[in-house]
């Protein structure tokens, strides 16, 4: 039977949306094809001598570096990033590591790759996320203690987070024990803040109060970082309080702040040494009021590369049954970035996004401008795509065609 007419008419409109990009003009294709370096793998065990080599165009320089992801829960992007910052470690003889996790967390998964205490597992699942709770993040720390066994210089496990207050309280009674100072403060600062934590996100008002109660106990643990005699004890006190403070102000703007912040105090702490910083592409970016942004106006020397997927399978938080998951995600939309990136049909490459906006080339207008591109948190949206220049966001991009889901290790 013949169709009718509007549907004849959107079967068109469907045919020319879907080839989109493909549809692209020639030679503004092939000039966006000189800047993609194919890559052999995403794996780091695969390839990688002859990925260092295309790493090397871009970050044999790099002294600090951003490596985000698009989804928190993708194998591919976990072990791409894996694949990068061995490179980067082992260019710069050892560095400092670190993630979107709280550092006090952090700290303790640092006692492994070093001191080789205990197990790899024990000290990732004590990371309190299930993001980082996975065989990705578990490969990646062994190398690193390997690394750390056969070198004189080391790697240095770190995070740059202050979603919790836990670890620096148990730090924070660490010393006060050492040094012979009361820790009634810090137990009432403790309480006060378990209560708050019990409250649910509508009661702002109790929230309030037992917040600026918690801020004042926490100005009197201030002042005993005097009694602290030794320079390295002194200076990990003061931040712990730190850690503190931020946690109870924080906001989501004052977080990215907050985060830039703990990292200008690591890099005050190790000087010499190569940064590779982990963390949602969104956080790491150089546009808005995000943590990349305030690297970029603090660093001069701060590089940024984001990662994308174009369909598959990650892991997420189901709200509904508050279980991790492997949700799919679909195909993207016609106009988007990650369309545009699979239309070369090359399974992993790095685009130089730096020098595409250095040239600034009419042929190039459609990553010089707004474009859709997808952003995926812990949870699943109803929007999982936003608009941006992806030029400014990043100077270099690594897209992966397929996603799977991140292993996650069990107790």
């Amino acid at each position: 039977m013949k169709k009718s007419f509007p549907e004849n008419v959107l079967m068109i409109f469907a045919l020319l949306f879907s080839t989109f990009f493909h549809s692209q003009n020639t030679d503004e294709r092939n000039y966006l094809r000189k800047f993609i370096y194919p890559l052999q793998s995403h794996n780091p065990d695969i390839g990688f001598k002859e990925d260092s080599l295309v790493f090397n165009r871009f970050f044999a320089d790099a002294r600090m570096i951003g490596l985000g992801e698009a989804s928190h829960g993708s194998d591919e992007i976990f072990k791409i990033k894996d694949k990068l910052t061995r490179y980067i470690l082992m260019k710069n003889n050892g560095g400092v590591f670190s993630i979107e996790s709280p550092m006090p967390k952090a700290m303790l998964l640092n006692e492994y790759i070093v001191n080789g205490k205990k197990t790899g597992k024990e000290y990732v699942m004590n990371l309190d996320s299930w993001i980082y709770q996975t065989n990705e993040i578990l490969d990646m720390t062994e190398w690193m203690k390997k690394y750390n066994d056969g070198n004189t210089s080391k790697i240095t496990f770190t995070g740059f987070d202050m979603t919790t207050y836990r670890g620096s309280v148990v730090q924070l009674k660490i010393m006060m024990d050492k040094y012979g100072i009361s820790t009634n403060p810090l137990m009432k600062l403790t309480q006060l803040l378990n209560n708050e934590n019990r409250l649910k996100r509508n009661q702002l008002s109790d929230k309030k109060q037992l917040n600026k109660e918690a801020s004042a106990e926490l100005i009197a643990i201030k002042t005993f970082s005097s009694k602290i005699l030794d320079a390295e004890d002194r200076s990990w006190f003061q931040q712990h309080v730190t850690l503190l403070d931020q946690y109870i102000s924080r906001t989501y703007l004052g977080r990215n702040q907050y985060m830039a912040d703990n990292i200008s105090w690591l890099k005050n702490k190790y000087p010499d040494s190569a940064f590779v910083l982990w963390a949602h592409n969104e956080h790491l970016k150089k546009t808005g009021e995000e943590t990349g942004k305030f690297l970029k106006d603090k660093f001069n020397n701060y590089v940024n590369c984001g990662t994308f997927f174009y369909e598959g399978y990650h892991s997420v938080f189901d709200l509904h049954d508050e279980k991790i998951k492997a949700g799919y995600l679909k195909k993207n939309a016609p106009d988007s970035l990650e369309e545009l990136l699979n239309s070369f049909d090359i399974p992993v490459f790095i685009l130089d996004l730096k020098s595409i906006k250095k040239e600034n080339n009419k042929l190039a207008k459609v990553l010089l401008k707004k474009i859709n591109y997808r952003t995926v948190g812990a949870s699943p949206i109803a929007k999982d795509f936003k608009s941006g220049i992806i030029t400014d966001d990043f100077d270099y991009l690594i897209f992966i065609k397929n996603s799977t889901a991140s292993k996650l290790l069990s107790n």
